[in-house]
């Protein structure tokens, strides 16, 4: 366990805006290789309300700092030293902060929107004290993890991230990759996770009570001990050995599809009858939260169909037509939807990861009547990593925030699609079609020449 009290001075040091000025101005010499430039040694300094939007602190010495209300959006502060800080109400949107030092830091209410802090450390350490004045607490050091109560890291990279006993009461995770991270005994009650990445998690002891997991990807993960009591776990994805434990018998689940197994055939029939008669005969599906895992339904109609939550990993959708139909939160994990009908289908936060969508039909649906707009393809923070998109048609569709790490996209048309927010890290884009694509924030795009 780290002690940042050691050496803690007695009172903090203010720090003027052309003496910090200075300090970065030497520091990026510094990282650049200039001789006898001097890093970033500004532990234990009062950088409240500072701007250090975009400035780059790589490696920089921020043990102990105050920070409060500081705007470090966009900001440089991987391998950085920030034992024991205190950035409560600083702005970090996309900051960089990846293998930083956090033990013991307070981040409380901070805004880490798109922040990377993979690999960071944040557990427990011994972190000194002080007043709104700047001096140092008689009370003595404090015992603390990372504290990101109230924090919003939204769309955050932790994965890998140590976090152990941190607290994280009220925080927003919605979308973060907390992959592999380390989060075992953390406060995470009422937490809001919606969609999170906690694959290979570690949750031991962990409480989430009251907390939000819908859509939650919760594979591999470690909840020995964890407390999931009233916790949201409609349409998240687990194993059913773990959906079994003891720890998640008061979760919340969702309801059991309205439709058993044996009566599949006849809503089929039934909702194949809907759509030939435009809505006039027969009745549309709704077979949200059915298990169709491993099924093959190669060419099957569901045009329009409620699929909400549904599972298909592992299912046979080549040629399938499922233009229209609702798939928001759905399982497609390892789906084969080759040359599939996807347009104007709602996948908002679907899980696709592995899917084979090579060839499939994913692009917006324009009425010809004027004054009309068109039907996008919604695939809106939806998991496509390692997905097979090769030659897709995706001409307006929605990928905002979707994860495409890994994917391959080789000769996918992608016109007129929304990128905004995307993770591409290792995806493949080969012959892609670009024309007039949104790219905003896209992180990691590597476009071929």
């Amino acid at each position: 366990m780290g002690d940042f009290s050691r050496g803690a001075p007695a009172h903090l040091t203010k720090v003027s805006a052309e003496k910090l000025r200075d300090v970065l101005r030497e520091h990026e010499a510094h990282l650049a290789g200039k001789a006898d430039a001097q890093p970033a040694a500004l532990a234990f300094t009062d950088l409240s309300d500072a701007d250090l939007t975009g400035v780059n602190l790589t490696l920089a010495d921020l043990t102990g700092a105050r920070l409060h209300r500081a705007r470090l959006d966009g900001a440089r502060l991987s391998m950085s030293k920030c034992g024991g800080s205190d950035f409560r109400n600083a702005s970090l949107g996309g900051a960089d902060l990846r293998w930083a030092d956090l033990r013991g830091a307070c981040l409380r209410a901070a805004g880490l929107n798109d922040a990377n802090m993979a690999e960071s450390n944040g557990a427990e350490a011994l972190a000194p004290v002080y007043d709104a004045d700047g001096r140092l607490s008689d009370s003595g050091p404090t015992k603390r993890a990372i504290d990101l109560s109230g924090a919003s890291a939204q769309r955050a990279d932790l994965s890998g991230a140590q976090l152990p006993k941190a607290f994280a009461l009220h925080a927003d995770f919605a979308d973060a990759n907390l992959g592999d991270s380390n989060l075992s005994g953390a406060d995470l009650r009422k937490a809001q996770m919606t969609s999170a990445r906690l694959e290979g998690a570690d949750l031991k002891g962990s409480d989430f009570s009251g907390a939000t997991l819908t859509g939650a990807s919760l594979s591999g993960a470690l909840v020995e001990g964890a407390n999931f009591a009233g916790a949201d776990l409609r349409g998240a994805i687990l194993e059913a050995e773990m959906r079994a434990r003891p720890e998640l018998a008061a979760a919340i689940f969702a309801a059991a599809s309205r439709h058993a197994p044996e009566d599949l055939s006849e809503v089929l029939r039934l909702h194949d009858l809907w759509v030939h008669s435009e809505g006039r005969q027969g009745q549309r599906a709704d077979l949200s939260d059915f298990d169709f895992s491993g099924r093959d339904l190669h060419g099957i109609n569901l045009m329009g169909a409620l699929l909400e939550r549904a599972c298909f990993a592992r299912t046979r959708l080549a040629n399938a037509n499922l233009a229209l139909a609702r798939l928001n939160f759905a399982d497609l994990r390892g789906a084969e939807l080759t040359k599939a009908n996807l347009r104007g289908a709602s996948l908002s936060r679907a899980t696709l990861d592995a899917a084979d969508l090579s060839h499939a039909n994913l692009a917006a649906i324009k009425d010809d009547a004027p004054n009309t707009r068109a039907a996008r393809t919604n695939l809106g923070a939806a998991k496509l990593k390692k997905a097979n998109l090769a030659n897709a048609n995706l001409t307006g569709a929605s990928l905002v925030a979707a994860d495409l790490r890994d994917a391959d996209l080789r000769q996918a048309n992608l016109t007129g699609a929304d990128l905004t927010d995307g993770r591409f890290e290792g995806a493949n884009l080969l012959g892609a079609q670009l024309e007039g694509a949104r790219l905003d924030r896209a992180r990691d795009l590597l476009l071929p020449n």
